[in-house]
């Protein structure tokens, strides 16, 4: 197995979802080359901290007065005679329905898994391509993606950060391209501030997003930060329908100015698309 096929099966590896023989396959490619462990181990690390970060954070947790609600209704239900004659696509549904009656919570947890992925690849992206320049898929220009995929890259070809004075002096911008982390494709406009890279990373709801469109809900149209991961801080706005991260070793301060600072000019380029 050749190190480009290793690292398009990274993710999968880690999650331990390849058939057993290509797990094989990838397990001794990894004994004999360095260069491919080092960058395993870091998606492995990657995903660990990301999902400690969202285990820690305070706003996904959810109320114990749901929980055991929950369980009560499930366990009742359970229990019924009725229940156990309904077809299990009926008793799947209802729980369904318990789940967003409790005030929103179930769809919430529901989304946070949705949350986690969506963090990872952005996350992921801004280390493998803005960082250490290791995706596997050539990134390609906006104008391209633009024709090949949909017409909103074009849109993003030509913003620029708002006129307004940071704190630190203005942010530049570094590259504009489309690239692909853990199947998932962003727009990607790499920037400087304060001598650090920073990542702005837009997701089409519709196609990138796929079933977790509805994970990104929740995002405001004003950037909010998001857990720290592994060192990265990002902060997360939306539009009309697409899903925008912004990562950056930076402060969680001065991420969030960045962030504010494109989230006009960005919304205003996609705003219709």
């Amino acid at each position: 197995m050749e190190c480009r096929q290793v690292r398009q099966l990274a993710d999968a590896f880690i999650s331990e979802q390849l058939l057993v023989e290509t797990t094989h396959a990838v397990v001794a490619h990894l004994d004999r080359c360095a260069a491919c462990r080092a960058e395993v181990d870091g998606l492995r690390r990657l995903r660990s901290a990301t999902r400690s970060a969202f285990e820690r954070a305070p706003m996904l947790a959810v109320r114990p007065e749901f929980a055991s609600a929950l369980s009560s209704r499930l366990r009742a239900q359970s229990t019924g005679r009725r229940a156990a004659r309904l077809p299990r696509f009926l008793i799947a549904m209802a729980a369904s329905l318990v789940l967003i009656g409790g005030g929103g919570w179930g769809l919430r947890e529901w989304s946070t898994s949705g949350m986690l992925a969506l963090l990872h690849d952005a996350v992921g992206d801004h280390r493998f391509c803005a960082l250490t320049f290791k995706l596997t898929e050539r990134p390609v220009a906006l104008e391209v993606a633009a024709r090949r995929y949909d017409a909103f890259y074009g849109r993003l070809v030509s913003v620029e950060p708002s006129a307004d004075t940071l704190s630190g002096g203005p942010v530049r911008i570094l590259e504009r391209h489309s690239c692909v982390f853990n199947g998932r494709r962003f727009a990607h406009i790499v920037l400087r501030y304060k001598g650090e890279a920073v990542s702005l990373l837009v997701a089409d709801d519709q196609r990138a997003l796929g079933p977790l469109r509805h994970a990104v809900a929740g995002i405001t149209r004003e950037p909010s930060p998001l857990p720290a991961t592994d060192g990265i801080h990002v902060a997360a706005f939306r539009s009309d329908r697409h899903a925008v991260f912004v990562a950056s070793t930076l402060s969680d301060e001065d991420l969030q100015e960045v962030a504010r600072a494109m989230a006009g000019p960005v919304s205003q380029a996609l705003a219709g698309a």
